[in-house]
């Protein structure tokens, strides 16, 4: 790790004392010695906790028992990696991830920004912050992170997030896990959910979108009480909503864009501006019925599954 104040070599190979060294942080597993500088890491809760209890006459003893100045030795049963992360952590924490949007929605990251951390190393990161307490500005970061992988691993994200009890980014991942449909997904895939219930909110949250999508589609009119009716074409363009939203009505899911499927209807209606007229106004009134149904499972009423009876 390139640091001035803290660095590595092998400890297997090392010959001789490491230089000006305050002390050393020494993996067991890989034998790996870091030299380490008090003021690097006492930020970290752990390593400010020991360094108290130096100071308060207890020492770190050294690798061996012969007499004489010794260099003081720490060993920690971590890996060199996660050594390396950890100190990584300690001394150059990740900046938030970029958010575009600053209003009081859920918030839109920029993902091209390329400043996202990966989300397969996050919660080893967040293991080592955990374990070390490290600094809540740190973890806080960390957790942006994990909430800006969900647009791109939304069921990972969310099988760790109820897995860790962080509500908000469990239902961020929620709103992107509404395609493809719960029963695509493979037993194995499904398997990483931690619990029942995590599993129960996503099926809530699925059926409920499809139960209110359903209800707003088959509750939309063409020429509502009479407005906007064509006097020539009011019977065929009224047979031609009804047969296709009864059959849209059949294949909703979760993520069904209904108004798009029912503008598929303009180009049978393109000839004639009184009907073509009513169905813009229609499937404009769909969409925005359709943006204030749930998308995530922290919206979905608690008492839907008695509405839905």
């Amino acid at each position: 790790m390139a640091s001035e104040n803290i660095s590595s070599t092998s400890y297997a190979e090392s010959s001789g004392p490491l230089v000006d060294a305050k002390f050393h942080v020494r993996s067991l597993p890989d034998g790996t010695e870091f030299q380490v500088s008090r003021h690097a890491i006492e930020t970290c809760e752990v390593f400010r906790n020991m360094f108290a209890c130096c100071d308060h006459g207890f020492e770190l003893v050294g690798d061996n028992e012969e007499s004489g100045p010794q260099e003081a030795v720490l060993d920690l049963d971590e890996t060199e990696d996660a050594l390396v992360t950890l100190f990584r952590l300690i001394q150059q924490p990740p900046d938030p991830p970029p958010i575009e949007n600053s209003d009081g929605t859920r918030p839109r990251f920029n993902l091209d920004a390329g400043s996202i951390v990966p989300f397969p190393i996050l919660p080893s990161m967040l293991h080592l912050a955990d374990k070390y307490g490290l600094p809540e500005a740190t973890t806080c970061s960390l957790h942006l992170h994990i909430q800006a992988n969900a647009s791109t691993n939304p069921l990972p994200v969310y099988a760790y997030a109820t897995a860790h009890n962080l509500p908000k980014i469990a239902a961020e991942a929620s709103a992107h896990l509404l395609h493809p449909p719960l029963s695509s997904y493979t037993k194995e895939d499904i398997q990483i959910i931690p619990t029942v219930t995590a599993y129960h909110e996503l099926l809530r949250l699925h059926e409920y979108r499809k139960y209110r999508l359903r209800d707003i589609l088959l509750n939309e009119d063409i020429f509502p009480h009479g407005y906007g009716t064509c006097p020539v074409h009011k019977q065929w363009v009224t047979q031609l909503w009804e047969q296709k939203r009864v059959c849209l009505a059949t294949q909703i899911e979760a993520a069904t864009d209904i108004a798009g499927e029912m503008r598929d209807l303009a180009g049978q209606l393109s000839s004639c501006p009184l009907c073509h007229k009513a169905l813009t106004a229609v499937v404009d009134m769909l969409q925005y019925k359709c943006r204030k149904v749930a998308r995530t499972i922290d919206y979905v009423p608690q008492d839907y599954w008695l509405d839905a009876i």
